[in-house]
C-alpha cells in the first residue's frame, strides 16, 4: 500500500460529507482512507456508517480524547508508505493526492509536504477579505525559510500534511498533551526527519471558522504554541546534554510577565532565566553563555529582537543553534 489518507473527526456533521467526498472522488484512486470518529455526540457516526466505499476504514472511538490521539490511532492503523491528512471541515481539489504524491517521491530531502489553500466560509458569513488575509498568512510563507522559522512559525497548513509515514513513527507522532498547538509541535519536530517543502499550487480548500479552539481561545493557543516551541528547542538541540537545559529569555516587562504568568507552571522542559530587552542586558545575556551559566537565548519577537539578534551574531552565535525566537501577539503582551 503507497498511500493512507487520514481523518479525525468530532462533531463534524455539518462539513464532514464533503470533506469526505472530496478525498474519495480524487483523480488518484489507490489508496485506503482511514477516518477516526473521536467520539461525536452529533450525526457523525451515522454519516460514516453510510459510507461503503471499499477504501474507507472508520474508527469510532466511544470517548473524545482529542484530535492529537485520533490521529495517532489512524495513522497507527494505515498500511501506507505516505500519508496524507484530511481535515473534517476542509475540501481537497481533486488532483491533490497526485500531485503531492509525485511532487514528494522527486523531492527526496522532503519529509513532509504541505501545498496552497484557499480559506473558505462555512455556516457563517465572513468578509471575504478577511479569506484573503488567512489564505496569505500560509500561502507567502517563503518554503526557503521553513527550516530557519523551524521553532517560530508553523510551515504549512495542517489538512495540506503529506508525509512519510516512517518519519512520523521516528519523531513520535503527534503530542496529545497539545490540544490547539498538537499541528506546530508536529512540524517543528519533523525537520528532525528532513526539509519540509510546499507544492506551489493551490489544491486545498480551508474552512475558516471563528468559533474553532484557536479563534476563541487566543490566550490559550499562544500558550501551547510557546510551550510547544521550549520543547522542541530542547529536544532538537539540546537533547545531548541529558539535563534540563537554562534558556534566558530576553523580552519586555509585559511579555515576560505573561510568560511567568501562563508558562512557567507548564514548562517542564528548561529552567529559565529572564532579562529586560535593553543593551545592558544583551551584552549581559551573552557574558552568560559565554561563561557556560546558561545553554541559549531566546528572543521574544519585538521590536528590539532585530538589534538584539545582530549583535548575538556579531559575537558569532547563530539564529536555531544558540538563539532563538518567540512570538506573543501583540495584544496579549
Amino acid at each position: 500500500m503507497e498511500l493512507s489518507v487520514v481523518t479525525a473527526v468530532y462533531n463534524g456533521e455539518a462539513h464532514l460529507e464533503e470533506a469526505v467526498h472530496s478525498i474519495l472522488n480524487q483523480t488518484l484512486n489507490d489508496f485506503e482512507y482511514i477516518i477516526v470518529n473521536d467520539g461525536s455526540n452529533d450525526r457523525t457516526r451515522e454519516i460514516l456508517d453510510r459510507l461503503t466505499d471499499p477504501r474507507v476504514k472508520v474508527i469510532h472511538s466511544e470517548m473524545n480524547n482529542g484530535a492529537a490521539n485520533a490521529l495517532n490511532t489512524g495513522i497507527h492503523e494505515a498500511r501506507g508508505e505516505w500519508i496524507a491528512l484530511q481535515d473534517a471541515d476542509d475540501v481537497s481539489i481533486e488532483h491533490r493526492l497526485q500531485r503531492q504524491l509525485d511532487y514528494i517521491k522527486s523531492h527526496p530531502e522532503f519529509a513532509a509536504v504541505g501545498a496552497l489553500i484557499q480559506c473558505i466560509s462555512g455556516e457563517e458569513s465572513i468578509d471575504p477579505d478577511f479569506l484573503k488575509m488567512e489564505s496569505f498568512f500560509f500561502n507567502a510563507k517563503d518554503p526557503e525559510r521553513f527550516r530557519d522559522e523551524q521553532f517560530y512559525s508553523t510551515p504549512i497548513c495542517h489538512g495540506t500534511g503529506f508525509f512519510s509515514k516512517s518519519a512520523f513513527q521516528n519523531i513520535g507522532g503527534y503530542d496529545p498533551n497539545f490540544k490547539i498547538a498538537y499541528d506546530y509541535d508536529l512540524w517543528s519536530r519533523m525537520f528532525e526527519e528532513g526539509e519540509i517543502g510546499r507544492v506551489p499550487e493551490i489544491l486545498y480548500q480551508y474552512r475558516v471558522r471563528t468559533h474553532s479552539l484557536a479563534h476563541t481561545n487566543r490566550i490559550e493557543t499562544t500558550c501551547e504554541v510557546l510551550l510547544s516551541t521550549f520543547k522542541s528547542i530542547v529536544k532538537v538541540k539540546f537533547g545531548h546534554l541529558n539535563r534540563i537545559p537554562k534558556l534566558l529569555l530576553l523580552g519586555s516587562q509585559k511579555e515576560i510577565a505573561f510568560y511567568k504568568e501562563k508558562i512557567a507552571s507548564r514548562n517542564r522542559y528548561s529552567e529559565m532565566l529572564f532579562l529586560e530587552q535593553k543593551m545592558s542586558a544583551i551584552k549581559k545575556a551573552y557574558s552568560l553563555y559565554r561563561f557556560h551559566k546558561i545553554d541559549g537565548i531566546v528572543l521574544a519577537s519585538n521590536s528590539q529582537a532585530d538589534r538584539s539578534f545582530r549583535y548575538f551574531v556579531s559575537k558569532g552565535l547563530s539564529f536555531g543553534s544558540q538563539v532563538f525566537k518567540v512570538w506573543i501577539p501583540d495584544e496579549l503582551s
